[in-house]
């Protein structure tokens, strides 16, 4: 899990975005991931001025566009990285802290609870390393609604989440807003049973 050095619980969900002391590490790390960013941006705009017709070069005007796109949204993704992400929901506070830790234990997260209001599910993101790193979803709870957010860690860098939180999201909001939990049987008693 990427190190979260006094993380202030009350503060990160009153002003919904994490609280902590970065280490110079975590700020070299976010200015290299800017810098790297932007200036593949900047090269690739360069070399959108520099192409013939649009007619003639169609293939490369997309794959230029694309890599431009790219760009912005991982720098969107790193910006916006600290920034928690609200769900609401209608169900008392420790029935959504229990559907939260049964979405973690079915998923097979390792969760650590640090207090009332946060629970951490962590996964691991890189099977080929030596070292084991996490991406960790942090969940904040509030009366009616969760306050979450996911940071990864890496071997060369702490490269923001991309596509995983949009999944997170998809996932609380479901189980956060079923109105009655379903209990799946397993594959013989469901089998034995239904006759």
């Amino acid at each position: 899990m990427r190190t979260l050095k006094n993380l202030d619980i009350n503060k990160s969900i009153e002003s919904k975005k994490l609280v902590f002391e970065e280490s110079w590490n975590e700020r070299l790390d976010t200015f290299l991931v800017y810098f790297l960013f932007i200036v593949l941006m900047f090269e690739m705009i360069v070399c959108f001025s520099e192409l013939e017709s649009f007619s003639k070069n169609r293939f490369e005007y997309i794959i230029l566009t694309g890599v431009i796109a790219f760009c912005l949204y991982v720098l969107y993704c790193k910006f916006s990285e600290k920034k928690l992400k609200k769900i609401k929901f209608s169900i008392h506070k420790e029935e959504a802290k229990k559907r939260i830790i049964e979405y973690g234990k079915k998923y097979n997260f390792r969760i650590s609870k640090w207090s009332g209001n946060l629970i951490l599910l962590n996964e691991p993101t890189d099977g080929f390393s030596l070292k084991l790193y996490e991406r960790t979803t942090l969940v904040f709870f509030k009366d009616n609604e969760i306050l979450y957010t996911l940071i990864k860690e890496g071997a060369k860098g702490n490269f923001p989440v991309l596509f995983s939180q949009h999944f997170e999201k998809r996932e609380f909001t479901k189980i956060l807003n079923q109105t009655k939990v379903e209990t799946k049987k397993s594959y013989f008693s469901a089998f034995f049973n239904e006759l």
